[in-house]
């Protein structure tokens, strides 16, 4: 199964999303799972599990590790499903490894090497992980079209600003259909809530989540503690400031996973 994670505007918490929801997956479900992006611009999508300064220095340099190195060789070789693990990192043994983005400098370049190769790569990757996720640059360039048209749902990280929500109603009204919608940076006390925008804009019950804001986890991200920040607070009581964060992420892995038809209680770690 994929899982293409987008917004139609930068800066709606998109990555940080799917790091919440992605970790907490690999945590409490027995299912394997592929993170990936197709960022030209830095991501932080590699930072939010890895040391920055190991990112900067030694792992953008290596020549056998990541898209670029995965790229290269799909244009030469046959793919198969093993191909893809030889050229990820893993994060979490068996249970999540990261395709880390390109390090070329060419914008032009890079797009059109991954537009040769993308669904290729995806495709060979769902046979070999229980779940890929995408992380998506904003936009419609033609390469997110090809994941999307690949991608079993698409996730649609939206903010409570009424402009990016009203913008992607306007402009993105085919993608309705197929989509999850999931509030990220999410204040349960603004006007512009989840019941409140669902009434506004039509949204089907049960197809919207929230991820609300938590600067503990933001700095988390930012410091390639995401893991441990999930980790240490997955048993969180209602007293405690993370429980709230805890408990939304849970509910929109949940509603993922019965979007894409997943029995979570076959899945569950425990059940």
């Amino acid at each position: 199964m994929q899982v293409a994670f987008w917004s139609n505007y930068h800066q709606t918490g998109t990555t940080c999303n799917l790091v919440a929801v992605a970790t907490m997956i690999v945590l409490e479900y027995r299912l394997k799972v592929l993170l990936a992006h197709n960022h030209f611009d830095r991501s932080a999508l590699e930072t939010s599990f890895i040391d920055r300064d190991y990112v900067k220095n030694e792992l953008s340099s290596l020549n056998d590790v990541g898209i670029d190195a995965l790229s290269s060789f799909m244009k030469y070789n046959k793919a198969d499903k093993d191909n893809i693990s030889r050229y990820t990192t893993t994060i979490i043994r068996n249970k999540l490894e990261l395709l880390a983005g390109t390090s070329i400098t060419n914008k032009e370049l890079y797009m059109k090497d991954i537009n040769e190769v993308i669904d290729v790569i995806l495709s060979h990757a769902k046979l070999y992980y229980d779940l890929v996720f995408v992380d998506v640059a904003p936009g419609q360039a033609e390469v997110n079209k090809k994941i999307f048209d690949l991608s079993d749902l698409i996730v649609v990280n939206l903010n409570q600003n009424y402009n990016i929500i009203e913008d992607f109603f306007e402009k993105y009204s085919q993608f309705k259909e197929r989509c999850l919608f999931l509030l990220g940076r999410y204040d349960r006390n603004s006007r512009f809530n989840a019941k409140a925008l669902q009434r506004k804009f039509g949204i089907k019950s049960g197809n919207i989540g929230v991820i609300p804001y938590n600067i503990e986890f933001a700095d988390a991200c930012c410091e390639a503690k995401s893991i441990d920040f999930i980790m240490r607070n997955l048993k969180a009581d209602k007293d405690d400031e993370n429980y709230y964060f805890i408990q939304e992420v849970r509910k929109a892995v949940e509603l993922i996973l019965k979007k894409l038809n997943i029995d979570i209680s076959l899945k569950k770690i425990g059940d």
